[in-house]
């Protein structure tokens, strides 16, 4: 389709001149024309069937024949044939894909034939009130070589702004993997800090159920301390699926514990400390939540708070919103300011991490303007069995 469809561009323009100018020169010999008008009115359009693959030798046959059917006639005016419109065109297509040299010199090349009409007859060539064509010629073919120019310049155009554009969605992308990489390595930084903390408490139970098995009496606490153990156990195991496959960057040695859900009032007032007054309402039954799951959302009302004071320098309020009920937790970060840029857009790293820490359990985010700012919205769905975190 493509092959037919650049065959037709190529071929079907000088076809359709090539008749145009025949039925006029039919007209402009009264029905008469000589024989030999009509093949050189044919013969100049063949060379323009090449003037994309060799804009050069199309131009330099055009010419030829103009010149070897014009030169004999004494180069009048009134001996050019409509398809002399050829020359134009051929020249029109080589200063598009040639040099400006080359294109300097093709048009050279014209406005000599263009002044070899001063040599023929000029009282032939138009009325006395008209004065000699030379200056229309002259006029139609700077108009041929600067439209080809044009069109050169246009296309270098699209083409660097097409390079620009897909440069521009490689860098993105780019960006966007090494976004998702970092944010995974600090999930499994975190997740690392939470198995760790699981892993000591179910040490301590142990130790715990041990002790009171050394007498009778504290048999239903060892029981208690087993099935503590067992659910401890299960929850760490389940935080460690939810990340299979993001591993831990070596060199850190930070083990500060993971904040969660009861460390939002505290970050809340760290907010408002920083100027920016900030409430938050917790509505609904709270269920029991895993320590990585917290942490996503702690995590995000950080990150959406930060965007708040970075991109909504207006902001006179904030507010969190946690809504529990039968389908999950719902979080909701709203403020009233203005955003000069979409925080955590599509091509920054905070709505990446977002969705990559929420997205880990099953949830959703969305951010975009609210009705008095920018709002950030995420649902998270609670499993009906959760260890405790």
């Amino acid at each position: 389709m493509d092959r037919r469809r650049e065959l037709l561009r190529e071929v079907g323009p000088p076809l359709l001149l090539a008749l145009i100018t025949t039925v006029g020169l039919v007209r402009l010999r009264d029905g008469a024309p000589e024989p030999g008008e009509l093949v050189v009115s044919v013969l100049l359009w063949l060379p323009a069937l090449a003037r994309r693959r060799a804009p050069v030798l199309a131009f330099a046959a055009t010419a030829l024949l103009v010149a070897a059917h014009w030169v004999p006639a004494g180069l009048d005016a009134d001996d050019l044939v409509p398809a002399d419109l050829a020359l134009w065109v051929t020249l029109a297509a080589l200063t598009e894909r040639r040099s400006l040299r080359t294109a300097i010199a093709a048009t050279a090349v014209c406005e000599v034939l263009v002044l070899a009409s001063l040599f023929g007859d000029p009282l032939s060539a138009a009325p006395a009130d008209e004065g000699h064509p030379v200056g229309l010629f002259t006029a139609m073919t700077v108009a041929a070589a600067l439209f080809g120019r044009n069109r050169r310049t246009r296309q270098a155009l699209l083409t660097q702004l097409r390079d620009r554009a897909e440069q521009a969605e490689r860098e993105r992308d780019q960006q966007a993997r090494i976004a998702v990489a970092e944010e995974r390595t600090r999930i499994a930084r975190e997740v690392h800090d939470v198995v760790s903390h699981n892993i000591s408490v179910m040490t301590a139970l142990a130790d715990g159920a041990g002790f009171a098995l050394a007498s009778d009496a504290g048999r239903p606490q060892a029981r208690e301390a087993v099935a503590a153990i067992a659910d401890t156990g299960r929850s760490a195991i389940a935080e460690m699926h939810r990340l299979l496959g993001v591993f831990r960057a070596e060199g850190d040695a930070s083990r500060t514990p993971a904040p969660g859900l009861a460390d939002l009032p505290a970050l809340v007032e760290q907010v408002r400390v920083a100027g920016l007054p900030t409430t938050l309402t917790v509505t609904g039954r709270p269920a029991p939540l895993g320590t990585t799951a917290q942490l996503a959302v702690y995590r995000l009302v950080q990150e959406a708070l930060t965007n708040t004071r970075k991109h909504a320098a207006d902001a006179r309020h904030a507010e969190v919103m946690l809504v529990w009920d039968d389908e999950g937790l719902h979080v909701r970060v709203q403020d009233d300011g203005t955003p000069t840029a979409p925080p955590g857009d599509h091509r920054g790293q905070g709505l990446v991490g977002m969705r990559e820490r929420i997205g880990a359990h099953g949830g959703t985010v969305h951010a975009g303007r609210g009705e008095d700012g920018w709002l950030v919205e995420a649902s998270l769905p609670v499993p009906a069995t959760v260890g405790a975190p």
